[in-house]
C-alpha cells in the first residue's frame, strides 16, 4: 500500500460514498449512442426545477489558446500505407516528408483536415509539419535554408501553383479554416538573416498565419521573434532544443530517477532557458510513446522547477500529446495522433512507431476533444508564472522495448526506463495519494483565471505496459465558485474547501464534450469542507458525451452553486523557491581533457591514443556550448596503434553522455572500408563502403542536423546516411573502438 505521496500537511483522504454505482449506470447511458440525447437522459429522475434550465459549463466559443494538431504522426503512417513492410529500411524522415501533400490533406474520403477530429477542430490549429516546402532552391525567392522558405512545394499542392507565397499561404489558410479548423500553422527548421525573418513575418502577417513551429534553428539570435514582436505580435512562434532523443538519459540503467538534459547538469539546460526567455512556445519534444508520460512529465518537471516565480520566461509550456496531464498543468498541447490503425503492417503486426503500444492513442480521439474544450475554460499559462511543488517520491516507469515500439533501434530488446514525480502542483498544495498498489501520475493547477485542473494519468510496468490505476486523491481548491477540471481513473475524489459548504445548493457536472450540465448533488457525500466524488460517478458522466468505441479516460468539468461558497486566503499556497543546482558527482571517471567513458585514454602527441579491451567503447567529451541546428563537419586523423588482431577507431558525436543517441563515423581499417551508423547494440553490421588507407588517413564528417543526414569523407571515398529523430544535437564528442587500440589527433569542429 503506498499512502500520502503528497505532502504531509495535507488533509487525509476518503474512500468514497456508499452509493453503489455498479448497478445505476443502467439504461441512462448504455441505451444512448447519441450524446445530444445522453443529457437529457440522464436528466431523468431530477426535481423539476433542476432539470428544466441546466447550465452550460463549457463555454460555446472555441479556444483561442494555440493548441495544435499536427500531421507529423499521419505522415510516417502513411509510408507503405496498405502494405506489409518487409524492413524498416524505408520508414524514414525523408520518406514521411514524401506524404505531405494535397490529397493527404484535402481528400475527403480520409484527408486529414477533412476528416479528423471532427467534434473539436474548431478549438485546434491545423500544423502542417515536414515536408510542405519547395525542393526547387531557385524557388526560394526570399532565400533561406532548404527547410525555412515559407514557399510551398507546386507538384504536391497544384491547387496553389503560380500564387505569390503571402496570396499562397493566405489560400491555403482559408481552405483550413473552411474546413472547421482554427486556422493554418506551418513547420519550418533552420536558420535565416534577420531580412529573411521579417519577409516572412510580413507573409504569414498577409495570410493571418498565426503559429509557427520552429523545429530547430533561430536560436542564436531568435531573429524570427525580433521580427513578429515588431510586425505582427499575433503570431505565435514556439521554439525548441531537442531533447538527447525521445528518451531521458541513462534509460537503460537501473537508477532511483531519470532526469531529463533541461536539469541542472543537463545538456540542454542553458539552451531551453534561453528558448524560455525569448519565445511564445517552448515544446518538450518528441517522447517514445510507451513510456510518453513519464518522459514527458519529468522533463516538465525539470523545467518549471527552475523557471517558476519568474516573468522572464514568458514562454508556455507545450507537452506533444499528453492531452490529460496538459489539464492538470496548465499547458498546451500538439496532437498529432490519429484513428488509423492495421493499414499498415510490418511481419503481419501494425507498425506506428509514434502510436505504439496498448495505450491504443488512436482509439483515444475524446481525449483531444475534451482537452480542447477544457482550454475554453482555463487557457495554458507561461511557465515562469506562479509556482510549482513536486513531491520528493519519483514513480519509475519501465518496459522492454521491441522493433514495433520505436524508430530508436538501439533500444530494441532492452528494458527502457523513465520517471517523473509522482505528484506535480502549480499554484497550490501538492494533492494527497492514497492507494492500494501502484499509483497514478497526479497533477493539478490553479489556473491564473480562477479554475483548478485536476489530472491522473497511467502507468507502464514489465509485465503490463498500459494501466491505469485507482486511488483515492485529495485535493485542496482556493476557491469553491470557479469550475473544477477533472480527468482520469479514480477510486475517489475528494475535493476539500477553505470552509464548510452550507450553503451549497447545486454540484453541477458535465462530460467536457456535453453541451449541458446534470446536478450531481444527491449523488456525492459532503463532509463539513469536504465534498467526496466517487469514482465511477466520474467515469460515469466523464464519458457520456463519448465517440462510441472510444477508449479516452474520463474528462469532466464541475461547479458548484451555492450562497457564501468558500474561498482561501493567503496561506492557500505554500511558499516555495525556485529550484538552484547543488553540486553533482561525476558518475564516470574523468581521463584526460575531460574526456569519459570506459576505453581508455592517454595523450600523445597530436591527439589521444584509446583503447579498448571489449566491444563497442568510447570515451566522451562534453561540448561548451551544444550545436542543435544547422551544418558542422569535424576533421580528423587516425591510424591503427600495435599488433591487435581488429583495427578500428570511431568519431563518436553524440545527444547524451552515454552515447545513447549518437553518429558514429569511421574506418574498419583492418577491413579496408569506411563507415557511417547511428549508435546500436552491435558494431560491424552497418554499411560501409571499401577504401585503401595510407598510415595514417585523414576524415571528414559533415553532419547536417536540419536535414537529419550526413556524409563521412576518407581516402578519397564517401559514404552518407540519414539519421533518426534520436540523434537531434550534438553536445559530446568523442572517441570510439571495438577490440582495439587506436590513435586519434585532435578534431576540429567548423
Amino acid at each position: 500500500m503506498i499512502t500520502n505521496l503528497g505532502p504531509r500537511h495535507g488533509a487525509s483522504s476518503h474512500a468514497g460514498s456508499s452509493v453503489d454505482y455498479s448497478t445505476e449506470r443502467s439504461s441512462i447511458i448504455q441505451a444512448m449512442p447519441m450524446k445530444s440525447l445522453i443529457i437529457p437522459m440522464l436528466l431523468i429522475g431530477l426535481p423539476a426545477s433542476l432539470a428544466a434550465a441546466p447550465p452550460r459549463l463549457v463555454p460555446e466559443a472555441p479556444s483561442l489558446a494555440p493548441n495544435y494538431w499536427c500531421t507529423w504522426y499521419a505522415q510516417n503512417y502513411w509510408i507503405g500505407r496498405g502494405s506489409d513492410l518487409k524492413s524498416l529500411k524505408g520508414v524514414t524522415n525523408a520518406a514521411a516528408r514524401d506524404e505531405l501533400n494535397e490529397h493527404t490533406l484535402f481528400n475527403p474520403k480520409d484527408g486529414w483536415a477533412t476528416t479528423y477530429l471532427p467534434n473539436s477542430r474548431q478549438d485546434y490549429i491545423f500544423l502542417i509539419d515536414h515536408g510542405w516546402q519547395t525542393k526547387d532552391p531557385s524557388k526560394r525567392i526570399a532565400g533561406g535554408p532548404a527547410f525555412f522558405n515559407l514557399v510551398a512545394e507546386e507538384e504536391d499542392f497544384p491547387r496553389y501553383a503560380g500564387l505569390e507565397p503571402g496570396e499562397l499561404l493566405k489560400r491555403f489558410n482559408e481552405d483550413i479554416k473552411a474546413e472547421g479548423w482554427n486556422s493554418l500553422g506551418i513547420w519550418t527548421r533552420g536558420n535565416i538573416t534577420p531580412d529573411q525573418a521579417r519577409t516572412f513575418v510580413e507573409w504569414s502577417k498577409d495570410a493571418d498565419i498565426r503559429y509557427w513551429k520552429i523545429d530547430g534553428g533561430d536560436t542564436a539570435a531568435f531573429y524570427s521573434y525580433q521580427a513578429k514582436q515588431e510586425i505582427f505580435p499575433e503570431l505565435v512562434l514556439e521554439y525548441v532544443t531537442g531533447a538527447g532523443g525521445n528518451l531521458n538519459p541513462k534509460w537503460d540503467r537501473d537508477l532511483p530517477s531519470y532526469p531529463s538534459v533541461y536539469d541542472f547538469g543537463g545538456n540542454l539546460r542553458k539552451p531551453m532557458l534561453r528558448c524560455l526567455k525569448n519565445s511564445d512556445v517552448f515544446r518538450t519534444y518528441d517522447a517514445s510513446p510507451l513510456l510518453m508520460t513519464s518522459t514527458t512529465l519529468r522533463r516538465t518537471h525539470d523545467i518549471l522547477k527552475q523557471t517558476q516565480q519568474q516573468p522572464e520566461y514568458q514562454a508556455v509550456l507545450n507537452v506533444q500529446d499528453d492531452c490529460n496531464v496538459a489539464v492538470g498543468l496548465g499547458v498546451l498541447v500538439a496532437s498529432k495522433r490519429h484513428p488509423e490503425m492495421g493499414e499498415r503492417t510490418y511481419k503481419g503486426r501494425d507498425l506506428h512507431h509514434q502510436l505504439s503500444g496498448p495505450r491504443t492513442m488512436q482509439k483515444r480521439i475524446n481525449e483531444v476533444d475534451r482537452f480542447g474544450r477544457w482550454a475554453r475554460i482555463a487557457p495554458a499559462f507561461p511557465a515562469g508564472e506562479g509556482v510549482y511543488l513536486s513531491s520528493e517520491t519519483e514513480l519509475i516507469d519501465r518496459c522492454q522495448f521491441t522493433e514495433w515500439d520505436t524508430w530508436a533501434s538501439n533500444t530494441y530488446g532492452k528494458m527502457v526506463s523513465q520517471s517523473a514525480p509522482a505528484v506535480m502542483a502549480r499554484n497550490m498544495p501538492l494533492a494527497v495519494v492514497d492507494c492500494d498498489g501502484p499509483p497514478p501520475f497526479v497533477c493539478t493547477t490553479t489556473y491564473p483565471n480562477g479554475p483548478t485542473g485536476i489530472a491522473v494519468e497511467g502507468r507502464v510496468a514489465p509485465d503490463q505496459k498500459w494501466f491505469e490505476p485507482r486511488a483515492r486523491i485529495t485535493v485542496r481548491i482556493k476557491d469553491a465558485s470557479q469550475p473544477i477540471g477533472i480527468v482520469g481513473h479514480y477510486e475517489s475524489l475528494t475535493l476539500e474547501f477553505a470552509g464548510e459548504l452550507v450553503g451549497l445548493e447545486h454540484v453541477w457536472a458535465q462530460d467536457l464534450l456535453a453541451d449541458e450540465a446534470v446536478d450531481i448533488r444527491s449523488k456525492i457525500v459532503t463532509e463539513g469542507s469536504r465534498l467526496v466524488l466517487p469514482g465511477k460517478l466520474l467515469e460515469q458522466v466523464g464519458t457520456a458525451a463519448g465517440s462510441e468505441g472510444d477508449l479516452s479516460a474520463p474528462g469532466l468539468v464541475i461547479r458548484l452553486e451555492g450562497r457564501e461558497l468558500p474561498v482561501a486566503g493567503e496561506d492557500y499556497l505554500p511558499e516555495v523557491s525556485p529550484a538552484v543546482e547543488e553540486a553533482r558527482v561525476a558518475a564516470q571517471e574523468t581521463k584526460v581533457d575531460g574526456y569519459r567513458g570506459e576505453a581508455t585514454l592517454r595523450k600523445v602527441d597530436g591527439g589521444y591514443r584509446v583503447g579498448s579491451d571489449g566491444p563497442r567503447q568510447w570515451v566522451l567529451r562534453k561540448l561548451d556550448e551544444p550545436v542543435t541546428t544547422g551544418t558542422v563537419s569535424f576533421t580528423w586523423r587516425m591510424k591503427p596503434v600495435g599488433k591487435s588482431a581488429k583495427k578500428n577507431g570511431f568519431l563518436l558525436l553524440a545527444s547524451d553522455e552515454d552515447a545513447n543517441a549518437a553518429l558514429c563515423g569511421g574506418a574498419w581499417l583492418g577491413a579496408n572500408e569506411i563507415t557511417l551508423f547511428e549508435n546500436d547494440a552491435t558494431w560491424g553490421n552497418d554499411e560501409s563502403v571499401e577504401a585503401t588507407f595510407n598510415e595514417e588517413t585523414e576524415y571528414r564528417l559533415e553532419v547536417d542536423l536540419d536535414r537529419r543526414e550526413a556524409k563521412l569523407s576518407a581516402a578519397g571515398k564517401v559514404i552518407r546516411t540519414a539519421f533518426s529523430e534520436s540523434f537531434t544535437s550534438i553536445s559530446h564528442v568523442g572517441f570510439g573502438v571495438h577490440h582495439a587500440e587506436t590513435e586519434f589527433t585532435t578534431p576540429v569542429m567548423k
